[in-house]
């Protein structure tokens, strides 16, 4: 009787709850459960009909009213409710419900996949709350539906190797078949995920490594040395090298010479002759050890960037490493040594021959006595690697600027990155970041007009870069450096893109030269064909029925061309 008398008291509770008649369930959990232990039908009607206060509808009556005076009544209230579902969110609670559903997915779960008001919603609550077993079920859900690129941005989205699997397996599918600006675009998130913690860094490269011993596709191989970088500059140096070590599958010889040039960024004797009488015998081991893109970048600077270090190597120590630059850069296993003997020891003639012009006859504005080794030189793919190490150390650690530079003239430094870039176009990320070091440095000893001069001969080798096509990271680069920089050098760039550019233009570049504009919108005003340009350019955009304009970057468009 007591035990009877105690459960109508608890179905009595669930009866008077604020607004219990709205609530899910009500009737087979609560109503149909106190009749069927005797309650009085009577008072469970009493109790449902004085515990109702109409919320819904009193929202109802408020976000008629506000939608009556321009506010948007509807995202008012996702907000509400968001905020109450955070404040009050229960993992503990909310993971006894989710177990009690046999792994059958509640029926409202794919309105939240759908929607991304409520995707974002989840994301926050798992950040704050990662053991929760319904937000990862939840979470993998999303993923499967198509939606791992927004789960890329989650602290958490390595916990669980579900989830992490899948991103990284949609992940890698997108990245195959992508240029370099588009895979630039996609790099970051992947590598934060990869490398949140070491059992998923070891996961990934593992991987990365069993696809690219099947294919040679090179934005994997790109993904996996992202993956090393990030992984240093995280702290596990060790771990890398380790890892490094393991897949290889190198000899320890050739591992040990090659961990110490990457640890130290240098190029020592010992470690130079150890990997030349390796690589200089009749059974070299594979050229895949020495083709890594950081470890040529620190032997070329040893050789071909004046005062690299504080190590002076002996004229046959550099031979050597050119050697093995020119062993690294050439080589191909699936044609025989002795077949391709000659054309590796051709780049390493030509490479010497670099190295002197450079060093010793690169003289004067014009570099005379290295001109015409240069001009040949550029055509190699690891000669202009060499060169545009060479020009970046002339340009930024030397005098040569305040020596020649003349405002009328384009430098030849200058005009050997506008080479290299129309040669080379895998090379045109790296032109560009030498040219943003360039433009970047406080040079000294420069009246301010011969400086904005420079600056202008610094802005003018970007545009270049987009005349061949290089464009978006240029421009995303402008966006950012503008405030740094005069605005008659935003100015003039602008002027110089619009001529150059031509319809239809892509959304993306329309929300770039939005961005770039906005800043110097007063200055548009004074200068009327450049004014007029702009005008012309977003009205040609508006009109283009393939790009979708928002209507932020509408109103960003009216401000720029009012």
């Amino acid at each position: 009787m007591t035990l009877r008398l105690q459960k109508l008291e608890e179905y009595k509770k669930a009866l008077s709850q604020k607004d219990a008649i709205l609530e899910r369930d009500i009737y087979n959990d609560a109503l149909s459960q106190y009749l069927a232990q005797g309650g009085a039908p009577m008072d469970a009607v009493t109790l449902l009909a004085g515990s109702y206060i109409g919320t819904p509808s009193m929202c109802n009556v408020v976000a008629s009213s506000a939608t009556s005076i321009g506010v948007d009544s509807a995202m008012v209230m996702r907000q509400a409710l968001k905020q109450i579902l955070k404040d009050r969110f229960n993992p503990q609670r909310c993971d006894e419900l989710f177990m009690k559903t046999e792994d059958q997915p509640p029926e409202w779960l794919h309105v939240i996949i759908d929607d991304t008001h409520w995707r974002q919603t989840i994301y926050e609550l798992i950040e704050q709350y990662p053991r929760c077993a319904f937000l990862n079920y939840t979470v993998l859900r999303i993923a499967n539906a198509g939606y791992g690129d927004e789960i890329c941005h989650l602290r958490t989205a390595s916990t669980y190797i579900q989830v992490y699997n899948s991103i990284l397996t949609d992940s890698l599918s997108q990245m195959v078949p992508l240029d370099d600006m588009a895979l630039e675009e996609q790099l970051p998130n992947i590598v934060r995920v990869c490398c949140e913690r070491e059992e998923t860094y070891l996961y990934a490269q593992i991987l990365l490594q069993k696809l690219c011993e099947n294919e040679d596709t090179l934005p994997l191989v790109r993904l996996s040395k992202e993956l090393e970088k990030a992984a240093i500059q995280h702290g596990h140096h060790a771990l890398v090298d380790t890892l490094k070590q393991y897949l290889s599958a190198a000899p320890p010889e050739v591992s040990s010479a090659l961990k110490a040039i990457r640890s130290n960024e240098l190029a020592t004797p010992g470690d130079i002759m150890v990997l030349y009488k390796l690589y200089g015998s009749d059974t070299p081991p594979h050229v895949n050890h020495l083709r890594d893109f950081a470890l040529i970048n620190i032997m070329l600077k040893t050789v071909f960037v004046p005062k690299n270090s504080g190590t002076v190597l002996k004229q046959e120590l550099k031979e050597k490493l050119i050697y093995l630059i020119a062993y690294a850069t050439t080589r191909n296993e699936r044609i025989a040594l002795k077949d391709q003997k000659q054309e590796i020891d051709q780049v390493c003639r030509d490479l010497q021959e670099l190295e002197v012009a450079l060093i010793s006859k690169a003289k004067g504005e014009n570099l005379t006595g290295a001109m015409k080794t240069i001009s040949k030189l550029v055509n190699l793919p690891v000669g202009s690697m060499a060169l545009l190490l060479w020009v970046e150390y002339t340009a930024i650690h030397t005098a040569y600027f305040e020596t020649y530079f003349r405002s009328s003239e384009v430098s030849l430094l200058h005009l050997l990155l506008d080479e290299i870039a129309s040669r080379h176009p895998l090379q045109r990320s790296l032109v560009f970041q030498v040219i943003k070091n360039g433009l970047r440095h406080p040079y000294e000893n420069f009246a301010p007009e011969i400086l904005m001069s420079l600056q202008k001969a610094w802005i003018d080798r970007l545009l270049y870069l987009v005349q061949v096509h290089y464009t978006l990271p240029v421009l995303v680069f402008m966006k950012g450096a503008e405030r740094e920089m005069d605005d008659s050098l935003t100015v003039h760039f602008v002027q110089k893109v619009l001529r150059m550019a031509q319809a239809p233009y892509t959304l993306a570049f329309v929300e770039q030269m939005a961005d770039i504009l906005l800043p110097i919108t007063d200055m548009l005003g004074l200068i009327k064909n450049v004014q007029k340009a702009v005008v012309d350019f977003f009205d040609q955009a508006k009109q283009d029925d393939n790009i979708v304009i928002s209507d932020d970057l509408i109103k960003k468009i009216n401000h720029i061309c009012s």
